[in-house]
């Protein structure tokens, strides 16, 4: 392979980012955030170490590109997403090229776009996976760079930078920990001389020296964060159909083409796997464990997506091994497939004429996983105008909507409360209000007789709860406002007045 051809493959990846970008940049703006994007957004009204849920990467990256939430738009709150799967498809480009060749690296670099979960997923929706995929390929080449160097300098400065990416990648999601755990064990059977290294143990402080503040935030919060995601991962009975829906789950969102490729792939390097170690120790240990929980518990399939994202790379050899025209064909396949899953996506959340789920009252749009990501914009309006209406002629206006999970309230919050000034409230358990449970402590009280409203919505079709109920003199019967898609009632949303607040 010539200089030219190598050049070649380096400015078509860069020509791949670049269209990928603009993409990603368009649909940003377009579609609306779906219930775990919003509620990452009031991560960023607050900066803590961490969150009842997750750590404080996602609230971070959301603050720092809205402009400490200046620019409260769709397009700014997703650009980390964008951003970083620009960076992260690059990283896989070099992770490719250092493994092997630019061949290597340009297929990666594809095949990375084709694969939904890190394209969309992680590439395009704000989530906590979105931090985490940039840390997690930046983690992926610096080992590379780390087994395969010759110079012991740069294999110690490769050593620190891991340290500090590894620790990024954790405080964005606790899965980054695979990464420690994968290359321990690729080093432990494979690579053991590094272990004479005593930089390495220097990076594995680093490591857990960036989390230091994120453990003591969670000591000094009851361990609030630790008690629900173990609920998360406690063997409980064996239910084989969550295992389904997991191995279904991972085959869609890593793209059915990349998944398929990757077998053939193991199949065609069997003899030689040893040369892909690695990769193999830092995709195989979480992929065998989400699919272990799920034996046990409902998992998402996007717990495994860095795994498979890493796997890529041992797919991206095999192709450059291929002859070209093969390469092309399955490159072009899986990159088409989840380009027009993406188009089909988009129709249906915006166009699908009526529900995907329930068609009748009281749970219209009920398992319409669409309904997520549509018509809250419109609501925001409606509401508006209902809010003014109901309070024309009145001088103290309700300040506060209730509601009684954490989704829709984010939602409310974003959509509605935002816009109008308004203050959205959350009642309930812990394990149903999330973070809400410290953006309340955050907000103004209620004065005694005040009126407030609870806003429900028919999909999840949850009333006035009869402790909220308590707290008020009286409940006004609820007012339906319709939301339409292509001419056609989809859900509900049921706004009741809260009169007289008690003390």
């Amino acid at each position: 392979m010539n200089s030219l051809q190598l050049s070649e493959y380096r400015k078509n990846t860069l020509l791949l980012i670049i269209i990928s970008t603009i993409v990603r940049l368009l649909l940003s703006g377009i579609v609306e955030l779906n219930n775990d994007e919003v509620y990452y957004w009031t991560y960023a009204k607050y900066l803590q170490w961490n969150y009842f849920d997750h750590p404080p990467m996602v609230g971070a990256c959301i603050r720092f590109f809205t402009a400490s939430l200046q620019w409260n738009h769709e397009f700014f709150i997703r650009l980390a997403s964008v951003v970083g799967a620009a960076i992260s498809t690059w990283l896989i480009y070099l992770s490719g090229k250092h493994l092997n060749n630019d061949r290597t690296g340009f297929y990666a670099a594809c095949l990375f776009t084709a694969s939904f979960y890190s394209s969309v997923i992680a590439g395009l929706l704000i989530l906590p996976d979105s931090p985490q995929m940039v840390f997690w390929m930046l983690s992926v080449y610096l080992m590379i760079r780390i087994v395969k160097g010759k110079h012991p300098g740069k294999i110690n400065q490769c050593l620190i930078l891991l340290g500090i990416s590894i620790g990024f990648c954790i405080l964005s999601k606790i899965h980054g920990i695979f990464c420690w755990v994968g290359f321990g064990g690729y080093i432990l059977f494979h690579k053991r001389e590094l272990l004479k290294r005593p930089i390495l143990y220097l990076s594995a402080m680093i490591t857990v020296l960036m989390l230091v503040p994120s453990l003591i935030w969670t000591l000094d919060n009851k361990m609030s964060t630790v008690d629900y995601h173990g609920s998360r991962i406690l063997i409980r009975h064996f239910q084989f159909d969550s295992f389904l829906r997991e191995m279904a789950g991972s085959f869609a969102y890593n793209s059915p083409l990349n998944v398929v490729m990757l077998v053939m792939a193991l199949v065609a390097f069997k003899s030689r796997l040893k040369q892909f170690s690695l990769l193999l120790w830092l995709g195989l240990p979480l992929i065998f464990t989400v699919l272990f929980l799920s034996l046990f518990n409902d998992t998402l399939p996007h717990w495994s997506g860095p795994a498979y994202s890493t796997l890529i790379l041992v797919t991206a050899s095999w192709l450059s091994e291929s002859p070209l025209q093969k390469s092309k064909k399955w490159i072009t396949a899986s990159i088409s497939l989840t380009a027009g899953a993406m188009l089909l996506a988009i129709y249906m959340i915006n166009f699908w004429p009526g529900t995907l789920g329930n068609k009748s009252m009281p749970d219209l749009g009920k398992h319409d996983v669409t309904l997520d990501m549509s018509g809250w914009r419109a609501f925001g309006t409606d509401y508006r105008k209902y809010y003014e209406a109901d309070n024309k002629g009145h001088d103290n206006k309700p300040r506060f909507i209730f509601s009684n999970y954490w989704f829709p309230a984010a939602h409310l919050d974003f959509y509605v409360a935002r816009p109008m000034g308004l203050n959205v409230k959350v009642v309930g358990p812990l394990n149903d209000i999330h973070h809400f449970a410290w953006l309340n402590a955050k907000l103004p009280a209620l004065n005694e007789g005040e009126d407030a409203y609870y806003i429900g919505i028919s999909n999840f079709n949850d009333p006035v709860p009869g402790a909220l109920q308590t707290q008020f003199t009286s409940v006004s019967k609820p007012v339906l406002i319709p939301q339409t898609r292509s001419g056609e009632i989809v859900r509900y949303f049921l706004v009741y007045r809260l009169f007289g607040y008690k003390k």
